[in-house]
């Protein structure tokens, strides 16, 4: 049977406190999960970062912002809490910061504690952000204590109710990050500073192309050091979610180089670590713990990479139907994970209203035609997709609340303050209509 899950950043949880974090509402959403017989609940990246989740600051820390306060005050670090107004979006305001001090103030260093501190890479992490903010080194390796407690606590719950996290690997660190600091020789740098920068060529989203900010990878570097810098970075992540989304896996191949100071269309390709990498890390790990981003610009190569190692790839309906003739161009197998559209696409109801009034016409010839519900459009995708091949379905939160543009996570290629700061305000309305998705069930079997 179709495994199914939800897209649901954690930033994006309902929240007292301004953002969603690892407190007692994702334990409510796992609960809820659970319930209806989901399977995945896919996070996004929950890396240390500044705003922009998929640049992080460190591969290794996480996000300060989703730290519980609830959880705090549960382990008698905190005291009274205020409350902030419930919005649809979220404020990196750092409201959260004044009680992380006081939690501070009032840990008790235990053998669990310093044992932590043997991280090097948290240490690296906690060293520069004291640098960067002059806050005391050992402040930061609190926080990122307690962040790893509570995550662990989080996961090992979902788990327990037969839920599996899907969590991101972004391909490339922010270039102002710990990552570039204490290992750069692994990019292209010239004198510190950045000589190429990663990104996309032009595309629908952007007609001069995507610059991303990142530097690109010295990869004669990381083979020569038998692609360690990579591999430790994956071994973190394999122990901490139970599927990888990769990145833009195209990258993996060949990656696109652009010059600092020039535009999309004056980048390039060059060679990625390809097989010599992923030959490497299946010595540790096998091919079903990943999702791979397979979308976009994908050369002959790039698929021949993926299909060597069966890589489970991803379809998104927004960008696999012609509109003008009205069909599905990708082919439907099993080996993939069918979605509507993901954090950075339209909602359905969003897509559906930029459509021309024919198209608009033409989906719901489209939906009756595959014996899907054509008269309301979002219940008519989402069946379209229980009714596919793929062996994973997952759906974005905001599509099973029937929600239009104004809830959606990113536009990309675009800095908008409304990026990565959609927050439901509570699961109400989610609950009812989440069990859509059980439902089906039902339908899928007798057909």
């Amino acid at each position: 049977m179709k495994e199914r899950g939800i897209l649901l950043p954690i930033f994006s949880l309902p929240s007292k406190y301004g953002i969603g974090d690892f407190g007692y509402e994702a334990y409510e959403f796992i609960d809820i999960l659970s319930e209806n017989n989901i399977d995945y609940w896919e996070i996004l990246p929950i890396n240390a970062c500044d705003k922009l989740p998929y640049s992080p600051i460190s591969y290794y820390a996480l996000n300060e912002y989703y730290i519980s306060l609830d959880k705090l005050k549960d382990m008698g670090l905190i005291k009274n809490i205020e409350y902030k107004e419930k919005k649809s979006r979220i404020t990196y305001d750092g409201f959260k910061f004044r009680y992380y001090k006081e939690a501070y103030n009032n840990f008790n260093k235990t053998e669990e504690y310093y044992r932590f501190k043997e991280n090097v890479k948290i240490m690296q992490y906690s060293e520069y952000m004291s640098k960067k903010t002059k806050e005391e080194q050992e402040y930061y390796v609190f926080l990122q204590y307690i962040l790893d407690k509570q995550w662990n606590e989080l996961k090992k719950y979902a788990n327990s109710k037969g839920i599996r996290i899907i969590g991101d690997m972004p391909i490339y660190p922010a270039f102002d990050s710990c990552e570039v600091k204490y290992d750069e020789k692994y990019f292209e740098l010239e004198n510190g500073k950045m000589v190429y920068m990663g990104g996309t060529p032009p595309d629908h989203f952007d007609k001069d192309g995507q610059k991303w900010g990142t530097p690109t990878y010295n990869v004669e570097k990381i083979r020569e050091d038998k692609y360690l810098y990579l591999l430790n970075r994956y071994k973190e992540y394999l122990k901490r979610f139970d599927t990888i989304r990769i990145d833009h896996f195209r990258g993996y191949d060949s990656f696109f180089r652009i010059p600092v100071n020039g535009t999309g269309k004056e980048g390039y390709y060059v060679e990625g670590v390809s097989y010599g990498f992923f030959d490497e890390l299946f010595k540790i790990t096998t091919p079903e713990r990943f999702i791979i981003e397979d979308l976009g610009d994908i050369r002959e190569e790039t698929i021949k990479l993926r299909n060597y190692y069966n890589f489970t790839r991803q379809k998104i309906l927004q960008e696999s139907i012609d509109l003008d003739r009205f069909i599905d161009t990708e082919t439907d197998i099993e080996n993939m994970v069918i979605y509507p559209g993901n954090h950075d696409w339209h909602t359905i109801m969003g897509w559906y209203k930029k459509m021309k009034f024919k198209h608009r016409i033409d989906l719901r010839r489209f939906l009756s035609k595959n014996k899907c519900n054509f008269l309301n459009v979002n219940k008519g995708l989402i069946e379209y997709c229980l009714k596919s091949k793929a062996r994973i379905f997952i759906i974005a939160a905001q599509d099973v609340l029937n929600l239009d543009d104004s809830s959606r996570i990113n536009l990309p290629g675009v800095e908008k303050t409304e990026n990565w700061s959609w927050e439901m305000i509570d699961f109400n309305e989610f609950r009812k209509k989440v069990k859509i998705l059980n439902k089906s069930k039902e339908l899928i079997t007798k057909e």
